[in-house]
C-alpha cells in the first residue's frame, strides 16, 4: 500500500515531466515534413524519403539536445517527494506508526521513482523512434540505434540525482527544501568546475553526464571512448545516497 501511496504523491510531477518530454519529441520527429501551403499546414513524408539517415541523424540530434536532461528533471522533481519531506509537516508521524520500517519507505519510494523515471524516458524517445524508423523505412540506422540507447543513458546517470534529492530533503526536511539543495550543490559544482578549468587547465567531471555528452557528440558508437569513469560513478551514487538518506531517516526524531 505505501508504494501506491508513493505513486499518489508522485504522480502530478510524473504526469508534468511525461508531458514536457513526449510533446518536444513528436514536434522535433514531424518537424522536417512540415511546411505550410495555402495557410494550412500541410505534411510531406516525401522529406524523410529523399535523403533518410541525414534526415534521421538531425532529428535524433535535436531530440537529445532537447531532452537530454529529462533523466535529470525526473530524479530532482520526484527524488523531492521522498518520504523525509513529510517530516516538516508533520504526517511521518501517522507513516513511522505503520508496521513498516523506515529503510523500506525509503526503497520503496525509490523504486517508484526509477520506475516513473524510465517510463517518463522510453515512452517519448522509443515513440520518436518508431515514428523516425517508419517515416524513412530505415531501422538499422545509426541514428536510431542512439534514440534506442539514450533512455537507458539518461536514466542511469539521472539515478544519482535521484538519490541527492532524496538526500537533500531528508537533511532539510521539506520537498522543498530539497530540490533547493539539490540545485544548490549541482550549481556550485558547475561553478567551481568552470573556475578551476580556466586557469589552472584541470579536467574535472561533469559531475554524472558524461555518457549522456558522449551519446550526442559520437557519430559512432565507440566503445572504447565511452565514459566509464563517469558511468560507475553514477551507478556508485546512485545507491550512495539513499543510503545516506535511510540513515538520516531511522535516526531522525520528530
Amino acid at each position: 500500500m505505501y508504494a501506491w501511496k508513493c505513486w499518489r504523491e508522485t504522480r502530478a510531477s510524473f504526469i508534468f515531466l511525461l508531458m514536457l518530454s513526449t510533446a518536444p519529441a513528436l514536434l522535433i520527429t514531424f518537424a522536417p515534413g512540415i511546411s505550410e501551403q495555402n495557410g494550412w499546414w500541410h505534411f510531406d513524408r516525401r522529406e524523410y524519403l529523399h535523403n533518410p539517415w541525414q534526415t534521421a541523424d538531425i532529428v535524433t540530434i535535436q531530440i537529445l539536445t532537447s531532452l537530454g536532461a529529462c533523466g535529470f528533471l525526473a530524479g530532482l522533481f520526484l527524488g523531492s517527494t521522498a518520504p523525509g519531506s513529510e517530516i516538516e509537516p508533520g504526517t511521518i508521524e501517522y507513516l513511522w506508526t505503520r508496521p513498516r520500517t523506515r529503510s523500506s519507505m525509503t526503497w520503496t519510494h525509490w523504486g517508484v521513482c526509477v520506475a516513473g523515471m524510465l517510463i517518463v524516458a522510453l515512452v517519448p524517445i522509443y515513440l520518436a523512434a518508431a515514428l523516425l524508423g517508419t517515416l524513412t523505412r530505415t531501422w538499422n540506422m545509426l541514428p536510431i540505434q542512439e534514440l534506442l540507447l539514450a533512455p537507458w543513458l539518461m536514466v542511469i546517470v539521472g539515478l544519482p540525482m535521484l538519490g541527492l534529492t532524496t538526500l537533500m530533503t531528508a537533511l532539510r526536511r521539506s520537498g522543498k527544501g530539497g530540490l533547493l539543495g539539490t540545485a544548490g550543490v549541482v550549481t556550485v559544482y558547475i561553478v567551481l568546475r568552470q573556475i578551476v578549468i580556466v586557469p589552472l587547465h584541470l579536467n574535472l567531471p561533469t559531475l554524472f553526464a558524461g555518457p549522456v555528452i558522449w551519446l550526442m557528440k559520437f557519430d559512432q558508437l565507440n566503445a572504447a571512448a565511452f565514459p566509464w569513469g563517469s558511468l560507475w560513478r553514477a551507478v556508485f551514487l546512485a545507491a550512495a545516497f539513499p543510503l545516506a538518506a535511510q540513515y538520516l531517516l531511522k535516526r531522525t526524531e520528530v
